[in-house]
């Protein structure tokens, strides 16, 4: 009876969901209300999309494609949930725990400097921090500021990432300002609900990149990589996450920041025309940087078969893991790790990768390692 009432109450919210959204489709596109309820009521159905995550990759749009081209999150982390123990999740979804990972393995990541937490010691340089906001302010306050970032251990897709700098004796943190170190570890030490932090070195991408991009902050690459049946490893897709304007970082989160996707020629390293989405839900494609106007398609990748070769070799240590979405930086000094995923989005901004994906999540023995 439980269970009963619970999948009415999850099809009544979907289905309230799924009016909602047709109003918007009304706003963004000027399409009639009713008949686009029942599209994407047929949509959500065949595709397991919500509405709200549909409308964010214009699936309701007039340059939408085909719903088969479309992979749910939903559906996606069931196929990621058949290829990697869910035992593992925390290995690459705790930023501390995966930075404990990769320097056990010598896996090249940035320079951790602290860890802290708000019910229990943290460690700095070998030595403990106590869970005080006297004790973390006392901690950030041996490091430059200026060459530091700042991370949630268990947040993504940005979301509390602190970036900061300081200008005229106060700190700036994106749009915050803090007058003392006192008062930055203050305010991380009473986000409700984030417990615990990573702080490392400020990785600066490859001049190269930040030249293109004409920015100072660092553009990552994603690469996705799968292990086949027989144990070897293999690069499925890859794009750079490029930023737009003057975002402190590149991720994208559907266009809302200004930044955009490039795809990658594995092969290469060369870079395809970017992606990215209007404010009206429409998805297109940029020939050229709009603020250093340079070509896409000109721009290669420096040290690409490093960065490819880095993911490669280092796939094998988080086995038995078989799909991860790596985020790799390029540097003057070679590609290091920023992160790996265990559970990653499906990227349904480009049909090419999404095509990839798919054929790899749904048959994941039957595509080989070449």
């Amino acid at each position: 009876m439980k269970n009963l009432w619970r999948r009415h109450k999850d099809n009544f919210l979907l289905i309230r969901e799924a009016y909602r959204v047709a109003g918007l489709c009304g706003k963004y596109y000027g399409s009639r209300k009713i008949p686009v309820f029942f599209h994407i009521l047929r949509f959500t159905w065949e595709t397991k999309m919500r509405p709200m995550e549909a409308l964010g990759y214009g699936a309701f749009s007039s340059a939408a494609r085909q719903s088969s081209e479309y992979l749910s999150k939903r559906t996606c982390s069931v196929l990621q949930s058949r290829l990697n123990p869910q035992d593992w999740f925390w290995v690459t979804e705790d930023k501390g725990i995966f930075q404990s990972f990769c320097d056990a393995n010598a896996i090249p990541t940035p320079e951790c400097l602290a860890l802290l937490f708000r019910s229990s010691p943290g460690i700095s340089s070998g030595h403990p921090v106590l869970p005080t906001i006297e004790s973390w302010s006392e901690t950030i306050s041996q490091f430059d500021l200026d060459k530091v970032v700042i991370k949630p251990c268990r947040h993504s897709y940005g979301r509390g990432l602190l970036v900061p700098l300081v200008s005229e004796g106060r700190i700036e943190v994106n749009d915050l300002k803090f007058d003392s170190v006192q008062a930055l570890a203050k305010y991380m030490f009473e986000l409700p609900e984030l417990t615990s932090w990573i702080i490392q070195e400020r990785v600066q991408s490859h001049s190269a990149l930040s030249d293109f991009s004409g920015t100072k902050h660092l553009q990552t690459i994603r690469i996705y990589t799968h292990v086949d049946k027989y144990g070897r490893a293999f690069i499925v897709d890859a794009f750079l996450k490029v930023i737009g304007g003057d975002a402190a970082i590149d991720n994208f989160q559907h266009g809302l920041l200004g930044n955009f996707i490039a795809p990658i020629d594995v092969g290469s390293g060369q870079l395809e025309s970017a992606i990215t989405r209007s404010s009206d839900m429409v998805w297109y494609r940029l020939d050229s940087h709009p603020k250093t106007g340079r070509t896409f398609r000109e721009f290669t990748i420096p040290l690409w078969g490093a960065a490819k070769e880095l993911v490669i070799k280092n796939a094998e240590h988080f086995k038995p893991i078989r799909s991860l979405g790596w985020d790799v930086a390029v540097t003057e000094s070679g590609p290091v790790i920023i992160e790996a995923n265990i559970r990653w989005d499906p990227p349904n901004w480009n049909p090419e990768t999404i095509a990839n994906v798919r054929k790899v999540l749904e048959n994941p023995d039957c595509v080989y390692a070449k």
